[in-house]
């Protein structure tokens, strides 16, 4: 027993002594709220933001307390003193006088957005002209925030992006990944209808914000310090998200006259033919030249004809690449 009792004395003396086993975990409290794909809503995970944020915190063992709240609220209350942190926030001259900000944490890409059910990619210079909506508290970099001063202000981005969907307002400045996200996951059937306008692109920081106080100032200078230290780590960052390119699946029906479907493995003069069962499944690979041109006349018998290069999903010959007549192919 007095061994046992000796080693643990030891043992107990070098964890004290090292101040890499001896290191408590703190805890600091920051208020956020849900922008994905940047910041998720509560019960899932993080979100790409949160994730850096946690990450950089983690190189002195520093634990987020998460407090989720309406985004104008924490930095009413951050500026009141009455919080000590907010995260992620844009930098505005006028912020910048009410809150201390930390130096950049990540980068953001903005466009204006159109519908292109009813309006056009305009020149900017005439963008006043209409009706822009913008997303409260948003910056999105100095270009667009100019273009946009007088903009009607909308709650929030869902709000936003449903007044443009709706014909309510023609253009919509919106940070790339937060729209992106948004017609991913909420409205992909009109996913291609919403596009942004050429040449006209913010780039904008996100930075966490902190009370005016000694404590505050202390965060920012803690926080600032670890960016540093972080810096040339290529994988901290928070990923943009991009729009998927929506492959063409179709699947292969019978024509008039032509009741089964044959592929054929090339376009020469004695390609191998394959029976295809109807309702087969393909990916297009690569369109026909005469259904990607226009055509002067309407007598397209040549256009149904013509071949199109396929990959096989499903079926007898599933991973078979062959060329199908276009009048076979349905798209889905």
């Amino acid at each position: 027993m007095m061994m046992r009792t000796g080693v643990w004395v030891i043992v107990a003396t070098f964890i004290l002594c090292n101040p890499l086993l001896a290191r408590d975990t703190k805890t600091v409290s920051i208020s956020t709220g849900s922008w994905q794909p940047y910041i998720n809503p509560q019960d899932q995970q993080l979100g790409s933001a949160g994730e850096l944020l946690r990450q950089l915190f983690s190189q002195n063992d520093t634990a987020i307390n998460w407090q989720y709240q309406n985004f104008d609220l924490a930095y009413q209350q951050v500026q009141q003193s009455q919080k000590l942190a907010a995260y992620p926030y844009f930098l505005t001259p006028q912020r910048s006088e009410e809150v201390l900000f930390s130096a950049p944490i990540f980068n953001v890409t903005s466009h204006i957005y159109y519908n292109r059910q009813y309006n056009n990619n305009i020149d900017v210079t005439t963008l006043t002209q209409y009706r822009i909506g913008k997303v409260a508290g948003y910056s999105y970099g100095t270009a667009i925030d100019e273009l946009v001063s007088a903009a009607t202000v909308i709650a929030s981005e869902k709000q936003a992006l449903i007044a443009l969907l709706n014909n309510e307002i023609d253009y919509l400045p919106m940070t790339e990944s937060v729209m992106n996200t948004m017609l991913i996951e909420q409205f992909p059937q009109r996913m291609l209808l919403v596009k942004p306008l050429d040449n006209m692109t913010g780039n904008a920081s996100l930075h966490l914000i902190a009370a005016k106080t000694t404590q505050g100032q202390a965060l920012i200078t803690e926080l600032n310090q670890l960016l540093s230290q972080a810096q040339n780590l290529q994988s901290l960052q928070a990923s943009p998200v991009q729009l998927p390119i929506k492959p063409d699946i179709a699947r292969l029906i019978s024509a008039e006259g032509y009741p089964v479907i044959l592929g054929q493995s090339a376009v020469d003069d004695s390609p191998d033919f394959f029976t295809l069962p109807q309702g087969t499944k393909v990916l297009v690979l690569q369109w026909s030249g005469k259904i990607l041109a226009s055509s002067k006349s309407d007598r397209l018998y040549k256009n149904m004809m013509d071949l199109s290069k396929v990959v096989i999903l499903n079926g007898p010959h599933v991973g078979k690449e062959l060329f199908i007549r276009n009048m076979h192919i349905e798209l889905q």
